[in-house]
Formats: C-alpha cells, sequence, structure tokens
C-alpha cells in the first residue's frame, strides 16, 4: 500500500508539472498581448488579484492532512490527490502569472525566478512529507 501511495503521488505531481509546461507559454503570451505589459499600475493591480488566489490555496495546500483520510479507500485516495494537484495547479499558474506580471513591473530578475521554484518545490515536499507522516504511522 505504502509503494502504491507513493506511486500515486508521484504520478501525480508530474501531470501537474506536465500541466504546467503546457501553459506557460500561453499566460506569458496572453499578458504580454493585453494592457497589463504597459500598464505598471494595471500589472500591479492584477497582480494582487493573483496573490489573492495563491495565499488561498496556499492555504487549502498547508491545511490538508493525508491524516484524515482512509488511505485504504482507492475514492478517498483518489479525492486527495484529486484535490492536492488542484491546489498545487492554483499555486503554480499563479507563479506564473506573478512571474510575468513582476516583469511588467519591475523588469526580468532571475533571482525572482529562484524564489517561485523553490516555494513551488516547498509545496511539493510538504505534500511528500504529510504522505510520510501517515504512511510512516500505519
Amino acid at each position: 500500500m505504502k509503494q502504491r501511495l507513493m506511486v500515486e503521488n508521484v504520478v501525480k505531481n508530474a501531470v501537474v508539472l506536465i500541466l504546467f509546461a503546457l501553459v506557460y507559454t500561453q499566460i506569458e503570451s496572453y499578458l504580454v498581448n493585453t494592457e497589463l505589459a504597459e500598464d505598471k499600475a494595471l500589472a500591479g493591480d492584477a497582480l494582487v488579484a493573483v496573490s489573492l488566489f495563491a495565499v488561498i490555496a496556499c492555504f487549502g495546500c498547508f491545511t490538508f492532512t493525508y491524516e484524515k483520510i482512509n488511505v485504504k479507500s482507492s475514492l478517498q485516495r483518489g479525492l486527495a490527490q484529486f484535490t492536492t494537484a488542484t491546489f498545487l495547479l492554483v499555486i503554480g499558474i499563479s507563479l506564473m502569472f506573478t512571474r510575468v506580471l513582476l516583469s511588467f513591473i519591475m523588469g526580468y530578475f532571475i533571482l525572482m525566478d529562484a524564489v517561485f521554484v523553490l516555494l513551488y518545490i516547498a509545496c511539493i515536499g510538504f505534500d511528500f512529507w504529510d504522505l510520510f507522516r501517515v504512511l510512516n504511522k500505519k
């Protein structure tokens, strides 16, 4: 059962990363071709709205725990994986929007890319840590 849960979690995270690869260029292309690219104040307003989505998703991601599901139930595991995948997807997409919007406001700064990657890795790490915690109790 432990190995199955780990495989499910790895597959979930791989699918989310593939989705990121598919949508990033579309997000960037869309934003570059809007007023946001020229109007820093408007880009800042959009950044606030995007940040709200990221905060809500982070709250959900970090309050969710695999401890509250029956890991032997494929339905509960599936719902848990779907829920965490959705939170991780929203966090990642929000970070993508944030990266592009910040580049409109302050120009490209590679350190910000590193911060976004580290933040996302921390979210994935938390997801795995929570799963390990549950698996080690059983």
